[in-house]
């Protein structure tokens, strides 16, 4: 289990500094895949925000370069024994449910309303439900490459019911600094 949401959540990181964003290929998708259809959406209505906690480098970088923010939120399950294969992804072994994201600016806060999560899937996982991880990087309006190291949240999706999950974030140079530049 927590090998998974490691790997997971280091693919997140990997994505989040690539040089663009885009979801799955369908070349990642075999094509004889149920997922090439439109799947059926399930409403799952919770509301829930997400508080960007800039440092002072990152909030003035990203102000001065006109940046936006990014939230993303992913969410699986855990697939109820004998699913299929084809069902899950290959990289996390989870259920795919669907995902979220926002543009915001710095000093937003995103919200989420009327979510909805693949009905198809919610019917592929075990009884602990559906889970998210929320992952936060820059919109790349002035630069090719992400510019925040931020945290990553990652619960089940019934915890962020109502709430403002608060993330921080700083500059990459922030945290590793080039020596010599």
């Amino acid at each position: 289990m927590r090998y998974a949401i490691f790997s997971l959540g280091l693919m997140l990181l990997m994505v989040g500094c690539s040089e663009h964003r885009a979801g799955h290929s369908e070349s990642e998708q075999p094509a004889a895949n149920e997922q090439n259809r439109p799947a059926a959406t399930a409403s799952a209505s919770p509301e829930f925000s997400v508080s960007v906690r800039l440092s002072d480098a990152a909030k003035k970088k990203l102000i001065d370069s006109k940046e936006t923010i990014i939230v993303a939120g992913y969410f699986t399950g855990h697939p109820k024994q004998g699913t299929e294969l084809r069902y899950l992804d290959i990289k996390s072994g989870q259920v795919d449910l669907g995902d979220v994201e926002a543009e915001i600016l710095p000093g937003e806060t995103a919200t989420f309303n009327d979510l909805k999560l693949k009905q198809d899937g919610l019917a592929r996982i075990d009884s602990h439900g559906p889970s998210i991880l929320i992952s936060v990087f820059s919109g790349r309006k002035s630069s090719k490459d992400n510019l925040l190291s931020c945290e990553v949240y990652e619960g089940s999706f019934e915890s962020t019911h109502g709430r403002t999950i608060d993330i921080p974030c700083r500059l990459i140079e922030e945290q590793f600094p080039r020596h010599g530049s």
